[in-house]
C-alpha cells in the first residue's frame, strides 16, 4: 500500500473483481434456495384457519329464593276409645215397715196440789241515813265570814279604774249588794251605797258581775244568800 491511499480513509479498498463477481452469485443461489424452501414448505404443510374467538355475553341471574318447606299437617287426634260403662246393679226392694199405731193410755185423774206453807222472809228493817250533823250557829257564821271576805277580795281584784276617775284625780268607795245561789250562781246586783260618783258606782257594780263565785262551804247554809261588798277605787290605782 502506497502513502496516498493511507491519507485518505473515506475511500473503500479496491477488491479484485473476480470475488466480488463470486459472491454476488453465491449469495443469490443461496437466496434462491431460500425463497423455493420456503414455498415448498408452505405447499407441503396444510392450511389451518383459526376460527373467529365468539364473544360470549355473561348475565349475573339471581338464584331464585328457596320455596318454603311445606308445612307438615296437624296430628290427627287421638280417638280414645270410650269406657263401656258398668252394668247398674238392679235395687232389691226393701220392706217397708208397717207404722205402729199407739193407743194412747187413759188420763190420769188429775189430783188438787195443796200450796207449800212458805215460810215468812226476815227483812232487816231500812234504817234512813242520818242527816248531817248540824253546824253550831258560830261555826256557821265562821264559814260565812270566811266567804264573805273570799267574795270581797274577788271583786276587789276585778275592779278597773275608769279614765273618768283618773282625769278628775277623785277616789270613792262603793257599797255592791248581791244575791248568789249555793252553787255561786250570781242572781242580782245593784249598789246598796253610792260614793258619790256615778264613775265609781258603776264601775264597782261592774265589777261584781264580771266575777265568778265559788259553791257555799259545807257549814254555810244551803240556800240563797245575800252579800255586801266595798269596792274602792282611786285615781292614784293602776
Amino acid at each position: 500500500m502506497n502513502t496516498s491511499t493511507l491519507s485518505s480513509p473515506m475511500q473503500p479498498v479496491p477488491l479484485k473483481k473476480d470475488y466480488f463477481g463470486r459472491a454476488l452469485i453465491i449469495g443469490a443461489v443461496l437466496e434462491a434456495l431460500m425463497i423455493g424452501g420456503l414455498i415448498y414448505s408452505n405447499w407441503s404443510q396444510p392450511v389451518t384457519i383459526k376460527p373467529k374467538p365468539r364473544i360470549i355475553a355473561i348475565h349475573m341471574v339471581q338464584p331464585a329464593p328457596p320455596k318454603p318447606k311445606p308445612t307438615p299437617p296437624p296430628p290427627k287426634p287421638v280417638v280414645q276409645p270410650k269406657p263401656t260403662p258398668k252394668p247398674v246393679p238392679k235395687p232389691t226392694p226393701r220392706r217397708v215397715p208397717h207404722p205402729v199405731q199407739h193407743h194412747p193410755l187413759p188420763p190420769k185423774p188429775l189430783l188438787a196440789k195443796t200450796p207449800a206453807p212458805r215460810l215468812p222472809v226476815y227483812a232487816p228493817p231500812v234504817t234512813p241515813p242520818a242527816p248531817p250533823p248540824t253546824p253550831s250557829p258560830a261555826a256557821r257564821q265562821a264559814a260565812i265570814d270566811n266567804y264573805a271576805a273570799m267574795l270581797r277580795a274577788r271583786v276587789q281584784a276585778n275592779a278597773r279604774v275608769p279614765d273618768s276617775v283618773r282625769m278628775m284625780h277623785v277616789s270613792g268607795t262603793a257599797v255592791i249588794s248581791f244575791r248568789l245561789t249555793p252553787s255561786g250562781h250570781l242572781l242580782s246586783a245593784h249598789v246598796a251605797q253610792s260614793s258619790g260618783i256615778g264613775a265609781i258606782n258603776r264601775a264597782a257594780l261592774k265589777a261584781v258581775e264580771i266575777a265568778s263565785y265559788p259553791p257555799f262551804r259545807k257549814k254555810m247554809p244551803k240556800h240563797d244568800m245575800t252579800f255586801n261588798v266595798q269596792v274602792h277605787l282611786s285615781a292614784r290605782e293602776s
